[in-house]
């Protein structure tokens, strides 16, 4: 899968500024984040098991954004993403460790070549497993009684639009914790770990029938290198 990374932080947060504008899931916010920003608000949750979840894990929520800001150059989380909200469309109150990610990258023609299918496979098998693995190794939400699970979303510019009329397409994932978790560590096949999530796929505001997801690994997160960036020690990006 072609991408092609900004080449500079200034430029990655002007595109995503320009991006934005037309990724839109749910009532999640718009907008690259800066680390407060990138929380939810504690007066958006709507109980107090989910104040209490954001209270309890916010310095390993901000540990998380910083790894992604300063190790994954390529990424921004969105504003006001980050955090426990519940499962759209299901009653009570089950909370996920979740955010939302935009994907800052250019097509070179093969991307846009590829199935609705293939580029959400692909797409979530490079940027989605990736942070799903951080957000479960960076912060103790899977060992919280009430953590049901972990959520990520993933929006992109849809390839063969023009720049000047952009228009997102963006999956958001749900999984329990128990199931990614043995997924992760190759206890769990890839047939059953995507049965047991639940998927939704967006093209713009418009959401999209039933999509097969497929999941292979893919390095690009921990081997790709951007041009003459180098990220803070104190970062530990490896």
């Amino acid at each position: 899968m072609p991408v092609n990374p900004s080449p500079s932080r200034r430029t990655r947060w002007w595109t995503v500024a320009l991006l934005s504008a037309a990724f839109i899931l749910g009532s999640w916010g718009v907008g690259a984040a800066a680390p407060d920003d990138a929380l939810i608000p504690l007066e958006r949750y709507s109980s107090t098991k989910a104040k209490t979840l954001a209270s309890t894990h916010r310095r390993d929520m901000v540990r998380f954004y910083e790894h992604v800001y300063w190790c994954l150059p390529w990424l921004a989380i969105r504003n006001h993403t980050l955090g426990f909200p519940k499962r759209p469309g299901v009653e009570g109150d089950e909370r996920y460790f979740s955010v939302m990610i935009d994907v800052d990258q250019t097509d070179d023609g093969s991307f846009a070549a590829m199935s609705r299918e293939r580029r959400v496979s692909a797409m979530f098998s490079r940027y989605g497993l990736h942070i799903l693995r951080q957000m479960l190794a960076m912060t103790k939400a899977a060992s919280d009684d009430n953590v049901a699970g972990f959520s990520v979303a993933l929006s992109w510019p849809k390839p063969g639009l023009p720049a000047t009329q952009p228009v997102s397409e963006t999956i958001a994932l749900f999984v329990d914790k128990v199931s990614l978790a043995e997924f992760l560590a190759k206890r769990l096949p890839t047939a059953d770990f995507v049965s047991r999530a639940k998927l939704s796929v967006f093209d713009g505001r418009d959401p999209v029938g039933l999509v097969k997801l497929d999941v292979w690994e893919d390095t690009f997160n921990s081997t790709y290198k951007l041009k003459n960036y180098e990220a803070p020690k104190e970062a530990k990006c490896s």
